[in-house]
Order: C-alpha cells, then structure tokens, then sequence
C-alpha cells in the first residue's frame, strides 16, 4: 500500500515538473511575441483600437504639419507594420497637423512697415490696403485690421489692413498723374480744381522724357482748391561723344611740312585778337610807307634858297627872267 502511495506521488511531481519545465514555458514563449499592425492613414481613434487589440500600447508623437494631408491622420509609425515585437510593446505614431496655423498679431497703431515685418515674422502676408482719413493716427499706421487679433489662420494667409490717409483737408481728391505726359497732367490738374505747383525736371533714362514719374501730394489725397500739386518731370541724361581724332590725317600733316603750314596758319587764324602777339611797329617803315603831303616845309625851303644865293653856278631867276643856264 505504501509502494503504491509513492508511485502514484511521483507520478505526480513528474507531471508537475514536465508542465512547469516544458509545456507552460513553450506555451509562453510563443504567445510573448505580436506582429504590429498598419494604422498609417487611419485616425487617432481607429489606430488605437487596433493597436490594443493586438496587445500592444499606442504613444502619440510628434505631430507633422503637411497641407497634403489631413488633419488627425496617422502619417507614420514606430516600428512599422508587420514587424515582430513583444506582448506589451508601445507603438509610436505621427500625427498630421493639416495646414500649419498661425496665431494673427494686434497691428492696429503700428507704421504700415512694422506691421508687414510683423506679419512675416508669423508665416503671413500683407494683403489689400485702404486708406482712410483720420485725426486719431499719423499717416501710414494701421487704423483697423479685417482679421482680429489672436485668431487662428493658415501660414501664408493675406491680411487685409485699413490705414491712416492723414486728416481730412478738403471735399477734393487729388488725380494720379504718374506716367502722363506734362501737358496731360496740367489739363488733369486743373480739371480737379486745384493748382499746379512746382515743376521739377529729374534725370531718368528708364522713362520718356516729359513723362510724370512723380507728384506730391499723392493721388487720393484729400484736398481743397488752395492745394499746390508738385509734379517731377523725366529728362534725358546727356551723354558727351568724345572726339574722334582722325591718327591718319594726324601722321599725314606731321610728314608733310606743306599740310602742316596749312594747319598752323588757320590755328593762327582762329585764334581770338587776344591770343595773338602784339607786333611793334617800325617809325621808319610807317614814314616810308605815309603817302606825301602837299604841305611845303618851311625850314627847307629857306635852306634851299640861301643855298642858290651863296653858289656861284647859279644864277638868280630875276636878272634872267626864264633863261635857263647851261
């Protein structure tokens, strides 16, 4: 009875050792390892419930901003589909974001520069202006804005701005006159009832000289028929041509003496009266050259008479009349 008791006993522990050792460590081995399952482009909620039915743990990660894909989508996973993991292993997944959003700035009372700057510091664009007359703001800063402040938009979104004109002047508006002619914005000008102001010419080779290419006041201001409108008129830079020295004609006068006596006379000649030399002038050629006078010259004559009385060769024309001596 006792023998029997130990072999049934043992019998026993046999089992209790073969399913400790063998069976149940087989058994866990196999069912410790999944394979993940694809939840690329499902949605948060479906990717987690696929997830957890296979054993494993879902981990939101980084969420990826991509216009191409919608918002919420799943667009990666770690580790990816169909790999073997353990029971229990957390799976990593990436979000789309849609289309990157951008939190819009207060920009009412900035300058029209610091608002654009602003807005590219956000990923967001200036789009229409509007101008309106105002006493409460300087010209050019923001009066209002169309989108307000802290609401959430698209990066590359165009902002639509309301800026300051200045104060009101007048019921009048001032005409565009950029781009016409002198004539054209004179008769437009003065169609406006206001007045024409200072012309002034500017150097612009990129225009057709007489063309606007700027006024002030600007167009759209307010005005009143007192206004002067200023008007910048383009104008052709003259550009000198150098002159063209001919080498051959040049060689030509240096080699022959004839051509370059030719030359030097007419450089005299074209010379002004103040260039050319004083020339002194000789008494004796001056003498020469007067023509005679018909006046007698009183000394001479008296010399020459005393010297026909004194000679004896000469006889006087009184004692003998016309005679004519020999």
């Amino acid at each position: 009875m006792l023998k029997k008791l130990l072999i049934f006993f043992g019998i026993i522990v046999f089992f209790f050792i073969l399913m400790n050792s063998v069976i149940m460590p087989l058994y866990v081995k196999h069912s410790d390892t999944v394979t993940t399952p694809k939840v690329t482009g499902t949605n948060y909620l479906e990717a987690k419930k696929v997830i957890e039915e296979a054993g494993l743990e879902i981990i939101q990660g980084d969420i990826k901003y991509d216009e191409n894909i919608q918002i919420g989508l799943i667009i990666d996973q770690n580790p990816p589909p169909e790999a073997t993991v353990k029971y229990g292993r957390r799976i990593y997944v990436t979000i789309s974001g849609g289309d990157q959003l951008s939190e819009v700035p207060n920009l009412i009372g900035k300058s029209l520069r610091d608002a654009k700057f602003t807005l590219e510091q956000r990923g967001l664009e200036l789009g229409e202006t509007v101008r309106k007359s105002t006493n409460d703001f300087p010209e050019d800063f923001v009066i209002s804005q169309i989108v307000q402040p802290g609401s959430k938009v698209k990066r590359q979104t165009k902002l639509d701005l309301i800026l300051s004109d200045g104060p009101s002047i007048g019921d009048l508006k001032v005409p565009n006159v950029v781009g016409k002619t002198l004539d054209d914005a004179k008769k437009l000008i003065t169609e406006s009832k206001l007045k024409i102001g200072k012309i002034t010419y500017q150097t612009n080779n990129n225009v057709p000289p007489g063309q606007i290419v700027d006024q002030y006041p600007k167009s759209d201001k307010s005005a009143n028929e007192s206004t002067s409108v200023d008007i910048f008129v383009a104008r052709k830079k003259v550009i000198e041509e150098p002159e063209v020295i001919d080498e051959d004609n040049s060689n030509k006068k240096e080699n022959d003496p004839q051509l370059k006596k030719e030359s030097d006379t007419n450089a005299d000649e074209n010379k002004s009266d103040s260039e050319k030399p004083l020339i002194k002038k000789d008494k004796s050629t001056d003498t020469k050259d007067k023509p005679s006078t018909n006046k007698p010259d009183k000394d001479k004559s008296d010399t020459k008479e005393d010297t026909k009385k004194n000679s004896p060769d000469t006889k006087s024309t009184e004692d003998k009349g016309d005679e004519i001596p020999k």
